[in-house]
């Protein structure tokens, strides 16, 4: 879609700012599936440790694994979703100072800086991914790839939701 002087282009609102359309069916996307998925996985984990423990005469020995792990993965994909709902902290406080042009063409520069960054850490993190395979956790014996990967996921998420943003910038310039 292209930008005629008295529209505005889609994902944008009016104010500017960049909407991000819901994902599938049931509305949910797929940042938010996930984390839900770990946050479900880490509290069965901790509540079970609980009750082994203090209910039972055996504890369970792998809950701190399933729930660190599930713990990487909450933080790292609800960081990606938080990202997406863009309900990460920000501060404008010497930005509503300037001249709407320059603010537009900082917010641009912004976005362009945070998906490289994003991509950078999702690339360093895949890189990590991949090193660590070979070893495992002391229990379970899972590879300590998964943890990392949810550490890449997240970033990268953030990456390509940053660089739709960018582009829907790009077009409402222009």
């Amino acid at each position: 879609m292209t930008a005629d002087a008295g529209t505005i282009p889609e994902g944008v609102t009016p104010d500017g700012t960049v909407s991000v359309p819901e994902t599938g069916r049931l509305g949910l996307s797929p940042e938010h599936v996930a984390m839900n998925l770990g946050f479900i996985v880490l509290v069965c984990a901790i509540v079970w440790g609980v009750l082994s423990r203090y209910v039972t005469e055996s504890p369970a020995t792998w809950v701190e694994e399933v729930s660190s792990i599930a713990f990487a993965w909450v933080v790292f994909v609800g960081a990606a979703e938080a990202h997406r709902r863009s309900k990460h902290v920000s501060v404008d406080l010497l930005t509503s100072f300037l001249p709407p042009t320059l603010r537009s063409v900082l917010g641009v520069a912004t976005s362009l800086f945070v998906a490289t960054y994003c991509f950078y850490v999702a690339w360093l993190g895949g890189q990590q991914t991949i090193a660590s395979n070979a070893a495992s956790t002391s229990m379970l014996h899972i590879p300590l790839s998964v943890p990392y990967a949810g550490l890449t996921i997240g970033f990268l998420l953030m990456g390509v939701r940053n660089a739709w943003r960018f582009t829907q910038k790009l077009r409402s310039e222009s």
